[in-house]
């Protein structure tokens, strides 16, 4: 039930982020200060911002960038961790040894400290988070990968396959693969669920990314000023942001649930 919950309130999140701008009458991006911090109206449903754009329009856009930003970021390192998590469980040895090593970094060196590092040499911008977020990003999904295979290897059916001479391509591809989709599947939503808020954190610190693009994070930081004159300009973007989360937490717990297929 809290599955369906949380897909359906995506849903309409993505839904909001992808129709509003095309439906929209106002750009997003273009000032009109004779209409700055209009109040809600049936013209501004939510208003206009401290340079007079729409603020329901802006917050679509912001939404939709935030989504397909941290998407990507998130299909990136989950492909990287797939690969090196397999690679790990089955040859063990050298990939296995890397793969700890990796964890032990990402848990002394976060995404965002790194960032943070990283924005005294590199510009605000995709570069920065990117190198920010996809160098430690994938360790998790890598290490979920890693134990799962070596669940599957050691089953009776799979050392059956190797005994009669199957390639470790053919293992994953055919064997491993299927049965461990489901809990790569449950990280990567999980990671999805980080990632989005970590380059909403950056945006909001000044690292994420350069005007005009924007996404929920920027749009808090830019409201920041504002904040006892016009609340509404950081509430809105910070409320999409919480509602997000809260739909992707509700399909993380469902697919963790006993007899849901995660584990």
């Amino acid at each position: 039930m809290t599955g369906r919950v949380g897909i359906t309130m995506f849903a309409l999140v993505v839904l909001f982020c992808l129709l509003t701008p095309m439906l929209s009458a106002y750009d997003p991006h273009l000032p009109d200060l004779e209409r700055a911090l209009v109040p809600p109206s049936l013209d501004h449903w939510l208003g206009t911002d401290q340079l007079g754009r729409d603020l329901l329009t802006r917050t679509a856009t912001a939404g939709r960038t935030s989504l397909l930003f941290a998407l990507t970021i998130t299909a990136v390192t989950t492909v990287i961790g797939t690969l090196f998590g397999t690679t790990a469980g089955l040859a063990g040895g050298m990939p296995d040894r890397l793969l700890r090593f990796a964890a032990t970094v990402a848990l002394a060196l976060p995404g965002l400290t790194l960032a943070l590092a990283l924005a005294g040499a590199l510009p605000p911008g995709y570069v920065t988070v990117l190198a920010a977020l996809v160098p430690l990003g994938w360790v998790n999904c890598g290490l979920v990968a890693h134990t799962a295979t070596r669940r599957v290897a050691s089953s009776d059916y799979v050392l059956a396959v190797r005994a009669i001479g199957a390639s470790p391509l053919y293992l994953l591809r055919r064997t491993i693969g299927p049965h461990i989709a489901g809990p790569i599947l449950t990280v990567a939503t999980a990671d999805f669920a980080r990632t989005l808020i970590a380059v909403t954190s950056l945006s909001f610190l000044g690292i994420g990314l350069p005007p005009p693009d924007t996404d929920w994070g920027g749009m808090v930081s830019e409201a920041t000023p504002l904040l006892v004159a016009a609340p509404r300009l950081a509430i809105v973007p910070a409320l999409a942001l919480a509602i997000t989360g809260l739909a992707v937490a509700l399909v993380v717990d469902a697919r963790q649930e006993p007899g849901s297929g995660a584990g």
